[in-house]
């Protein structure tokens, strides 16, 4: 048995001895401590924010044919929701069980990049890519919520190699299993419909008309065009310019994802630097790199601009629905950083640790954080101290204009439901000329009625922005709270309900 330890301690020394750059591995091992530290510390006994609500009471439901229509209903993509049912099925939904899943595939997420193969990356450039994953602040700070996007970023980083892998071979398999991946992506987040047009186009860009023998290899893509084209009725209802609540992109959002990527500008100077030498090198006749990772890199630049250009003339785009191009990008510096190490050997470790450093930071100041998020638990759970009988809901936003009631009810209701109580839930949905506290106010004369609404000043076509709270000056038999702060607002009343 110690003989056994012996060779396999040898082993791993033998394999780091071998590495081109060890001080790179030992920063990896720290990130990726730093990683799973981070995850299971930050957020995970906060209360469930709103849109973690709403997986709970999307995937929730009793049966498959309501979570379909529940899905159907919803905006986003369907595959995440499939998932949750079946593991609150196994697990229940408590906060830590929805949670869980989404911290298990950050914290392993590096794994693939580590091991999964993919002609013409080196070891080092694995490695960096499984760090800068393992650290990325953003991807912690959405790993520790009950939402898809740790699945998205997961599924995307397998494309990405899948991508590498078809551009190296360019033959049927390795189509299909590319096709495959880009519906597994898809079907979790509808954006990543970007990343797979960029990399279709840089595909046909290399192979040119010898794409044509790789058309069989689509069929793997029909399950995703299939639930986009069952989806698609519901999803124009969303864009409409009247429903669609996002900013247009302008060059502050441009500036701003940069700092999303990877924080600092600063940190774009070692990769950027790199480029610049790779260039040059080039340009003077020397020896060009494997071809097929930068250009699944660019495909993953080419989504992020496709992304934000149309995001600059239809309201759509938000910072996390980027995710699905950090893998590549994130690839696009590793190599980049692979040129600069013949003048700076310790570009990649140096780079990493910045990144580390700047996770450790926020970690830090996260995991004490005790600021209110937009959630409505807390107030779900002080209402149900008076024991209602009737829980009147509105979530003030512009998609009221084409929400179903049915959303608001499973929505509103998610915290009564999971509590056991027998309350009937009744929606409010805002219309065009209503006066919103005396529209509650009706729905709320019943014995036993209190009230949640919820709303955020920041968007436009909120009613609370122009006609804020004011129930119980409108009438004194309830008493209500303000959970949320500054231009969110989680108000609540009840009878009585001290102040």
């Amino acid at each position: 048995m110690t003989d056994g330890r012996a060779s396999a301690i040898g082993r791993v020394w033998t394999g780091f001895k071998g590495l081109k750059d060890r001080p790179l591995a030992v920063v990896l091992g720290a990130a990726l401590i730093a990683s799973v530290v981070a995850r299971f510390s930050v957020g995970v006994h906060a209360p469930l924010w709103i849109d973690e609500a709403w997986t709970g009471a999307i995937a929730g439901q009793s049966d498959w044919p309501s979570v379909l229509r529940q899905t159907w209903l919803d905006a986003n993509a369907p595959l995440y929701y499939a998932f949750m049912h079946l593991w609150i099925g196994l697990f229940g939904q408590s906060d830590a069980a929805l949670r869980l899943p989404s911290i298990l595939i950050g914290a392993t997420l590096p794994l693939l990049a580590l091991f999964l193969p993919a002609k013409g990356l080196e070891r080092e450039d694995r490695m960096l890519l499984a760090g800068m994953l393992a650290v990325w602040i953003e991807g912690i700070s959405q790993g520790s919520l009950a939402r898809c996007y740790p699945f998205l970023l997961a599924f995307a980083l397998v494309q990405t190699l899948a991508f590498v892998r078809l551009l190296n071979r360019q033959d049927l398999k390795s189509g299909a299993i590319f096709a495959l991946c880009a519906a597994l992506t898809v079907t979790t987040h509808y954006q990543a419909l970007m990343l797979t047009g960029a990399e279709g186009l840089v595909l046909i860009g290399a192979m040119r008309l010898k794409v044509l023998r790789l058309a069989p290899a689509a069929l793997a893509f029909a399950p995703a065009l299939a639930v986009l084209l069952w989806h698609a009725p519901r999803l124009a209802q969303f864009a409409r310019p009247d429903v669609a609540w996002y900013d247009l992109v302008d060059w502050d959002t441009v500036g701003m994802t940069a700092r999303w990527l990877i924080g600092s500008p600063w940190l774009y100077v070692l990769p950027g630097a790199g480029l610049l030498g790779l260039v040059a090198f080039w340009a003077t006749g020397g020896e060009r790199p494997p071809t097929a990772p930068w250009l699944a890199a660019l495909a993953s630049l080419g989504g992020l601009f496709l992304m934000l250009g149309v995001g600059a003339f239809r309201p759509s785009f938000s910072l996390r629905y980027a995710t699905p191009m950090v893998p590549g990008i994130f690839l696009g510096i590793a190599l980049s950083l692979r040129a600069l190490t013949p003048a700076f050997t310790g570009a990649r470790a140096a780079f990493l640790l910045l990144m580390l450093v700047a996770c450790a930071d926020w970690t830090g100041r996260a995991a004490t954080y005790t600021g209110r998020l937009f959630n409505y638990e807390i107030a779900s759970r002080d209402l149900l101290a008076t024991h209602p009988s009737r829980l009147v809901f509105v979530w003030d936003h512009p998609a009221q204009a084409v929400e179903d009631p049915s959303q608001y009810a499973a929505a509103g209701g998610y915290f009564f439901k999971r509590a056991g109580s027998k309350a009937e839930i009744v929606p409010v949905l805002f219309r065009p000329g209503d006066e919103p506290n005396q529209r509650l106010l009706r729905a709320a004369q019943a014995p036993g009625s209190v009230i949640l609404w919820l709303y955020d000043t920041g968007v436009r076509g909120t009613f609370a922005r122009t006609a804020p709270p004011r129930i119980s000056d409108l009438d004194p038999s309830f008493g209500c709270r303000q959970y949320g702060a500054g231009r969110l607002g989680v108000y609540a009343c009840a009878r009585p309900f001290r102040k």
